[in-house]
């Protein structure tokens, strides 16, 4: 009886797990350096999120939930090799195609100029973002890429919801101004402005 409760759990949680597992894997490759490294932190995560299911209280949204267990999951891996590398040190491929989708409003882009214009921007984005002071990169990444609400972000990374309030208003006002200035610069003007 008691292995076909566990059967049944099992199913139930990679029920609700695999529509998020691109988004979860998203926010692994922000918080690591490479893929292999991001798996491996996703699987890690899944195991600690499996065997420690009943504490999800229902207060938040699962996935808020499972990614402050990636978050604490990756500080502890962190502390544990006694490596300290900061946040979202490297903003990778998983969140460029997100960030791209800010400019194309999501449709495709025909026209090749064009095309070349928004994945410049894009990049000049990512950029921008990865140089943000890390306590807004992530409040950022969670608002805005990800879309959770402030009470969710809040729950996943274990500060008071006016916090993220405060870093993410912060954290955009920096965001804009930085990319305002880099594409006010005369090598991003002549590369935007295509040929004549």
């Amino acid at each position: 009886m008691d292995a076909e409760r566990a059967r049944e759990s099992r199913v139930r949680f990679e029920a609700e797990v695999q529509p998020l597992l691109p988004r979860l894997h998203r926010l692994c490759l922000t918080l690591c350096r490479d893929k292999q490294e991001a798996e491996d932190l996703l699987q890690d995560a899944l195991v600690r999120a499996y065997l420690h299911q009943e504490s999800y209280q229902q207060r938040g949204s699962f996935f808020g939930w499972l990614c402050g267990i990636v978050r604490n999951q990756f500080i502890e891996t962190r502390r544990s090799v006694a490596r300290r590398r900061s946040l979202l040190d490297s903003v990778l491929e998983g969140a460029s195609s997100v960030l791209g989708s800010l400019f194309t409003g999501g449709t495709e882009v025909k026209d090749p100029e064009t095309q070349v214009c928004h994945s410049q921007e894009a990049e000049l984005m990512l950029r921008c973002l990865h140089a943000l002071p890390e306590k807004f990169r992530l409040v950022v990444l969670l608002c805005d890429v990800e879309e959770l609400g402030y009470d969710e972000v809040s729950a996943a990374l274990g500060i008071p919801v006016g916090t993220v309030k405060s870093r993410h208003f912060r954290g955009r006002a920096q965001l804009g101004a930085a990319f305002k200035e880099q594409l006010a610069q005369p090598s991003h003007a002549v590369s935007a402005g295509g040929r004549s």
